[in-house]
């Protein structure tokens, strides 16, 4: 078979004799009368070839699934006469696949062409493929016999096994796979049962396997060769240590009878599956059942394995009540007594394990039981022994007192509960977008609420002053807890209850007729209708922040790559997430452009990066924005401030009330630039501190 090629293309016409289309459906180019045109045949019984032009018959040559009707080589002597016969042959072949169910493979004419003055101009010579030159004649007819004992003129003997190959490798090269299948319910069990309850055998370790997409017209013998490969490797997994004799298990159907007894060569199941199409109707049609077969084990080696089974009970016993024995002892002890069985290389591993730990937790499982089963292997249907009993002792009692008044005079403390607020909740994800993205596409200057990427959930707030977080100008932060009942795979609200940090915009309340003196005032909640456009305007600030962050790192990358000298200093990776963690850190002041930290603080070097940034978004951005307000822990970042030049807002309130407009024209003199600054590859311009000069005294 390997040798022989299938033929699935073939060239009818070299030109289009007419004006066509190309039938590739993927092609359709119009093809003029004279233009090459092939034409290009399937494997598919009954389904039309294609004529297509000449790209396309290209493109079916490249196609490794593709095969070429191999050409012979022709004498250049009666050539017309050839290319004559041919056209004959094909004509004929033609008609032969029509008429006929099967398609046959294609004969070639051709001449050998070794010898031109040999050759028999009678008629063309069919080579066969040379995997088809077997010895077929002994099983022709008389008459095939004499066909191959003395050729007609210009025919070889292969000619008389047309016939019988063309159905073989018909049957071989076209044969589907069986239509008419079943399924099998394959399971083990041993020999005996209750009788009287119609018990014919006791299955053991659940071991049971399924079998599909068999072959309705499957024989007793490749029956009993299926159960037992299927079922013999879990029968050896449930107990290893036996030594089972599978040629001696039995297979039976349903009915209990043994498929031995069965004749070979005819259909075990099919005739089950044989119903007649309608009632009353003599025309029997197939229907798919499921069967069920037995892999019985004699009661003779069931009860073999019983005796075995309790031998190394006892052994596992005995060893058990002699711990002061060793190892070793014990199986010297063991091949020296021809009363005691000799155990597997697993039993003693298993003996080593239980020799490992105490007493108390030698576990009462048999031996073989601690070796490494299948999935499909299961546990004897023996019961366990008995357990050994637990340690026991008594508590303490001075102990138990003392816990007992503490535990016993607990009390409630109602603020706890009374100062938790549940809110349900809309949640909608900030996206995350580059800078370049944003300003390219007008839908994405800022950010827009989405109800298809909307989330529901629950927050609960713990909004007691006393666990409070912190307070800033604007906002308070409570400690909180983030529900969402659509949690996503990754990313914030991933994990029910998960811990944040909740900040709430505030206004200050002072009491009538004081001054608006610091800390005298009263925090005051906005109500829902003036307290959401607020937060909308945080989740824009946010929404910007994150690409101009992402801007300098772009920066930052860009000069480090076409620097000669890495940097002296390590680049610190920061991102900015949507709720802000429970601890954090302020590193620089919305109303300054310099780190808030000092210099002997453990966070100082991220401030003082954080500060290069501003420089960098400043310088380029041409002065026009930056980020403030950096605050966060480790390498998380939330709650920032973008500021705008006033040029940018023009009197408008653009990015909330924290932006602070006067600290973008002011960014020259009040910046003091830091070792990130002054790195020579990033090419910034040092921007010393102006100080305010002391004014001269009278």
């Amino acid at each position: 078979m390997a040798s022989l090629e299938l033929f699935t293309q073939f060239t009818e016409d070299a030109v289009a004799q007419e004006n066509r289309v190309c039938q590739r459906p993927s092609c359709a180019t119009k093809i003029r009368k004279g233009e090459p045109c092939f034409y290009i045949a399937t494997v598919v019984h009954g389904q039309p070839g294609r004529f297509v032009c000449g790209a396309c018959y290209q493109r079916y040559q490249r196609k490794a699934g593709t095969g070429v009707r191999p050409s012979g080589v022709r004498p250049a002597a009666g050539s017309q006469d050839i290319r004559q016969s041919m056209s004959d042959i094909r004509q004929s072949v033609n008609a032969a696949q029509q008429s006929s169910s099967l398609r046959p493979p294609p004969v070639v004419a051709m001449s050998y062409g070794r010898n031109q003055l040999a050759v028999h101009r009678a008629g063309p010579e069919v080579v066969i493929p040379s995997s088809w030159r077997r010895d077929s004649c002994p099983q022709q007819s008389h008459s095939t016999s004499a066909v191959c004992a003395a050729p007609l003129p210009g025919y070889s003997v292969n000619h008389a096994q047309y016939d019988a190959q063309r159905d073989y490798w018909s049957k071989q090269a076209y044969s589907t796979p069986p239509a008419e299948t079943i399924s099998l319910e394959i399971s083990a069990v041993q020999e005996g049962g209750n009788k009287r309850k119609g018990g014919r055998g006791v299955g053991f370790g659940n071991i049971c396997e399924g079998k599909k997409d068999i072959d309705a017209r499957i024989d007793a013998p490749c029956l009993i060769s299926l159960a037992l490969d299927t079922i013999g490797p879990k029968i050896e997994a449930f107990a290893p240590g036996f030594p089972w004799q599978q040629d001696k298990f039995l297979v039976r159907d349903g009915a209990w009878v043994d498929l031995a007894t069965h004749p070979a060569d005819a259909p075990y199941f099919y005739s089950q599956c044989l119903h007649p199409s309608r009632k009353g109707s003599r025309a029997m049609v197939f229907k798919t059942r499921q069967f069920t077969v037995f892999v019985v084990v004699p009661m003779a080696q069931w009860d073999d394995y019983e005796s075995w089974l309790n031998k190394v009970e006892e052994q596992d016993l005995n060893y058990r009540c002699a711990p002061s024995m060793s190892n070793a002892d014990h199986l010297r002890h063991s091949a020296t007594n021809p009363s005691t069985t000799i155990l597997t290389a697993s039993s003693i591993t298993t003996l080593l394990f239980h020799n490992a730990v105490t007493p108390s937790e030698v576990s009462s499982k048999r031996l073989f039981q601690s070796e490494p089963r299948s999935t499909s292997s299961s546990l004897p249907s023996s019961p366990p022994h008995k357990k050994p009993a637990p340690n026991f002792c008594s508590p303490d009692r001075k102990c138990l007192r003392d816990v007992l008044q503490s535990g016993g005079a607990v009390d409630l403390d109602v603020r706890q509960v009374l100062h938790l607020q549940n809110e349900n909740i809309h949640f909608f994800p900030i996206p995350k977008r580059p800078l370049s993205e944003i300003l390219d596409k007008p839908q994405y200057h800022a950010f827009c609420l989405d109800p298809e990427a909307c989330l529901n959930g629950q927050l609960t707030i713990d909004i007691s002053s006393d666990n409070m977080l912190g307070a800033g100008g604007f906002k308070t932060a409570h400690p909180g807890w983030l529900t969402l009942f659509a949690a996503p795979e990754s990313g914030l609200g991933s994990c029910p209850r998960e811990k944040v940090a909740v900040k709430q915009p505030f206004h200050k309340i002072y009491p009538p007729g004081s001054s608006r003196a610091p800390g005298k005032y009263v925090i005051g909640q906005y109500v829902v209708a003036d307290e959401i456009p607020k937060l909308f305007r945080e989740a824009n600030v946010l929404y910007w922040a994150g690409p101009l962050l992402e801007f300098a790192y772009n920066y930052i990358d860009h000069c480090i790559a076409r620097s000669t000298d890495p940097p002296p200093f390590t680049i610190p990776r920061l991102r900015f997430v949507e709720m802000p963690p429970s601890n954090f850190i302020k590193y620089i002041h919305n109303m300054d452009c310099n780190p808030l930290l000092d210099e002997d603080k453990f966070d100082y070097d991220i401030a003082a990066f954080l500060a290069c940034t501003q420089h960098i978004q400043y310088i380029k951005t041409g002065g026009l924005a930056f980020i403030s307000d950096y605050q966060g822990d480790a390498e998380i970042l939330t709650d920032p401030q973008v500021l705008t030049h006033p040029s940018v807002n023009q009197g408008k309130d653009t990015f909330g009330d924290g932006n602070i407009e006067n600290e973008v024209s002011m960014f020259e003199k009040k910046h003091v630039c830091n070792d990130y600054c002054t790195w020579s590859g990033f090419g910034l311009a040092r921007l010393p501190a102006v100080l305010e000069e002391p004014e001269a005294s009278q």
